[in-house]
């Protein structure tokens, strides 16, 4: 079975987490079963049977997360990229910081606040020679804070917070894949092309999507995944739902 490279983009402070993230890593904060969600990202990546190697990229209390994830190695090889512009830059210039890795291999992307079923990311594997493919999920509401996904007929034309609501036709999970020779050239030369540009400093990565789509008139593909197979951690009682419909699952 064909195999993939794992970014994890965990540089972040966390600050929505606090008094949690006072001492701790937003990826280290425990959960209702004493695992992390650190823990979780790289068990499910190390069952999933398409992935084989995992790169953290690091910033805020890098060291707790390279300390935590070295017992690990056993399941799978784990690297950490270090972000040293963490503090004032947004996770586009986290990814910048391992783009020369992407050059390599083909590869998943996944918000290190993010944790998944064990199927997800061999549910998102496609048999396309070439894709640049982005996760997206259907709620019956939206709201702000959602990375929302607007179409036109069945492309994606927008992915952004800001979208309104009546325009919002799906919500982006935060997980990529990126699969092919050209596509990773484009995917990376993109990463490369925005960083040079200071008005991208504290933008999402997945600006990369719009500017593919606005500048490069590419088309993205995307696939869907159940809302319940996935959370986003990013507020306090996004700690509870976990609780509830994921402590039995994982």
């Amino acid at each position: 079975m064909k195999t993939y490279r794992l970014f994890i983009l965990s540089a972040g402070k966390g600050t929505r987490l606090l008094p949690l993230t006072k001492d701790t890593h937003k990826s280290l904060v425990k959960l209702s079963d004493n695992s992390c969600i650190s823990e979780r990202q790289i068990r499910s990546a190390a069952e999933s049977g398409v992935i084989d190697e995992i790169y953290i990229i690091t910033g805020y209390m890098h060291e707790k997360i390279e300390a935590f994830v070295s017992q690990y190695q056993n399941l799978i090889p784990i690297k950490t990229v270090y972000n040293p512009f963490y503090d004032v830059s947004n996770n586009l210039h986290s990814l910048w910081s391992a783009v020369y890795f992407m050059y390599e291999k083909d590869f998943i992307i996944t918000n290190g606040d993010n944790i998944y079923l064990s199927n997800i990311f061999k549910k998102i594997i496609t048999d396309k020679k070439e894709t640049i493919q982005v996760t997206i999920d259907r709620k019956e509401k939206y709201d702000s804070d959602d990375m929302k996904v607007s179409f036109i007929k069945n492309k994606i034309i927008r992915i952004h917070k800001d979208i309104e609501i009546k325009n919002t036709k799906a919500e982006s999970v935060g997980l990529c894949l990126v699969q092919g020779e050209k596509s990773r050239k484009i995917f990376a030369d993109k990463i490369i092309e925005l960083v040079k540009n200071k008005e991208y400093i504290n933008r999402f990565w997945l600006e990369i999507f719009n500017s593919l789509i606005n500048d490069e008139q590419k088309e993205i593909d995307y696939c869907y995944i159940d809302s319940n197979s996935w959370q986003e951690i990013d507020f306090h009682p996004d700690i509870e739902i976990v609780k509830k419909i994921f402590s039995a699952k994982i």
